[in-house]
């Protein structure tokens, strides 16, 4: 009886215990503007965690002004580890967040949403300019 009893604590405990092991948050004072989800944000303080308990895959971004959500795939580093950090790509000017490592190997990738491209112009040297509708 004892034991059937000590199962069922340690089951509630791990039940309550687990989500909100899962629920890491991290905290970061991003220094520039930047796009998250197709989204323009400004610099400032963000909070970025999980949007759903079960759903590994969104994630919000939260600041002091705007909020944003991604939609991410599971991504890892086998060789070396990270700390919880946001990475941007940064491309003429302008910051895109690409990826959010939530533990020291496993980070998430982040989605980007699928773009229609216009050719602006075409130059002499064969290079394109290329608009995002």
């Amino acid at each position: 009886m004892k034991f059937c009893k000590l199962g069922v604590f340690l089951t509630l405990l791990a039940a309550i215990c687990l989500p909100a092991a899962a629920q890491t948050q991290i905290h970061v004072n991003i220094p520039f503007n930047f796009v998250a989800g197709g989204k323009a944000l400004p610099a400032g303080h963000y909070t970025v965690r999980q949007v759903f308990p079960n759903d590994s895959s969104a994630y919000g971004l939260f600041g002091d002004h705007d909020s944003a959500m991604v939609l991410t795939g599971a991504s890892q580093s086998v060789s070396a580890p990270h700390q919880l950090s946001l990475v941007f790509l940064q491309q003429g000017g302008q910051y895109s967040l690409t990826r959010i490592w939530s533990s020291q190997y496993l980070g998430r990738d982040v989605m980007r949403p699928n773009v229609k491209q216009t050719v602006v112009a075409k130059g002499d040297n064969n290079s394109v300019e290329v608009r995002a509708e």
